[in-house]
């Protein structure tokens, strides 16, 4: 089981500020390989810096050098105090049928915040605005380091449309009904031992 890492001592307005320094602005490039299409992602060090290397999409050879790429996920929390998640598609190559929030691998050309708002409109078919999202926390598990974000926003699950293969349900789930699922195997794992403390805090603000 990974091991759990410490915050970095650093304010989240550096991290974050950070994070857009490390990510190049540049248009996201991708290598064709026949009919299919490699996304790329930057490479960062142990402490979440770009190396200015690029890998493609799962290169172990990458990891297996003790390198990261880097991740963003996003924790929706409605007016009832309630977080969105969604159920995992069963073809899911990384854990399938499970519940998570929503999130993605940043592709090179993006920041967290722009990987968001494209995989809240690839997989449930939300917009949302990216300056209404706040940084809680960063961390690294197995091989990436995730950007945590929350958002305050009440969205109506009846109107969204799921991308088969990467959602097959959304509802709204109180703290306490998430943090059962973890400790009976029915969410994403190494997530929600790093965040749970900090949502919980959203929520009895």
């Amino acid at each position: 089981m990974p091991k759990k890492s410490p915050i970095p001592k650093k304010s989240l307005k550096q991290l974050e500020k950070e994070n857009e320094r490390n990510l190049k602005k540049v248009k996201t490039k991708k290598i064709n390989q026949g009919d299919e299409v490699m996304e790329l992602w930057e490479v960062l060090d142990d402490n979440g810096n770009a190396t200015g290397e690029i890998m493609k999409k799962y290169d172990q050879k990458v990891f297996d050098r003790g390198f990261y790429h880097l991740g963003a996920d996003v924790w929706i929390i409605n007016s009832d105090n309630k977080i969105l998640i969604q159920k995992r598609a069963k073809q899911k190559k990384l854990e399938p049928n499970v519940w998570a929030m929503t999130g993605g691998s940043v592709i090179l050309g993006e920041n967290s915040k722009d990987t968001i708002v494209r995989e809240s409109k690839e997989e449930l078919d939300i917009d949302i605005n990216d300056n209404d999202l706040k940084l809680i926390t960063k961390f690294k598990t197995g091989n990436v380091w995730i950007d945590t974000y929350i958002l305050k926003c009440d969205y109506d699950i009846s109107k969204m449309k799921f991308q088969e293969d990467e959602a097959s349900d959304v509802k709204w789930a109180t703290w306490t009904e998430i943090n059962d699922l973890v400790n009976s195997g029915q969410f994403m794992k190494h997530r929600w031992e790093f965040v749970s403390r900090f949502l919980k805090e959203e929520i009895e603000l």
